[in-house]
């Protein structure tokens, strides 16, 4: 977390995670439960989710600008912390870092021209995993994150793998139970948060 400057790393558990004592050791170790974060739903879906909406983009991102963009509007969407953001500067250069990577892509929404919302498809030889779908507050209930989960179903359909996996909490979950996802797993999320030194 140091190396990359990221300030908040999430440990993800399961049934199946080993050794058993893996949550008591993690908390023991200083992570934390955040109760309204900690229990996730991990659900698949093979099976074409429904269309778009008429007059809403849903695509990867083509520009440093529309990366920042996209990534503001997640923060806003997730109401970070000022001092867990980054700056429109720091956005820019992490879009030029990340622009020869096609594994892991940031997809935005535009209705009526503005950057709605955003999610990232994480490529992989079985399908795409989901994640960080967010949807500005003055988008919702118009459609963009269903744009946004059938542009990386297309996605993963073009590249041969037609599967789509994504972990949703308590404010995610209904809406992906809507669009045709099944439950596989569960996993309990525990957090850990940089200190200072």
């Amino acid at each position: 977390m140091r190396v990359t400057g990221a300030r908040v790393g999430s440990w993800w558990i399961s049934e199946h995670s080993t050794p058993a004592d893996l949550e008591t050791r993690l908390l023991t170790h200083g992570l934390r439960i955040v109760e309204a974060d900690y229990l996730i739903d991990g659900l698949l879906l093979v099976t074409p989710p429904p269309a778009a909406p008429t007059g809403i983009d849903a695509r990867p991102v083509a520009s440093a600008e529309e990366y920042a963009q996209a990534i503001e509007a997640q923060q806003d969407a997730f109401d970070l912390p000022p001092e867990l953001r980054l700056d429109h500067i720091a956005l820019i250069y992490e879009y030029e870092l990340s622009r020869a990577n096609d594994i892991d892509v940031l997809y935005a929404a535009w209705v009526d021209g503005r950057v709605a919302g955003a999610g990232r498809a994480s490529f992989s030889p079985r399908g795409v995993h989901m994640s960080g779908g967010s949807i500005a507050p003055w988008a919702q209930g118009r459609g963009a994150y269903r744009a946004l989960v059938r542009a990386r179903w297309d996605a993963a359909v073009e590249r041969g793998t037609p599967a789509l996996s994504v972990s949703a909490g308590a404010m995610s979950a209904p809406i992906i139970y809507r669009l045709g996802f099944e439950r596989v797993c569960r996993f309990r999320r525990l957090e850990d948060v940089l200190d200072g030194a």
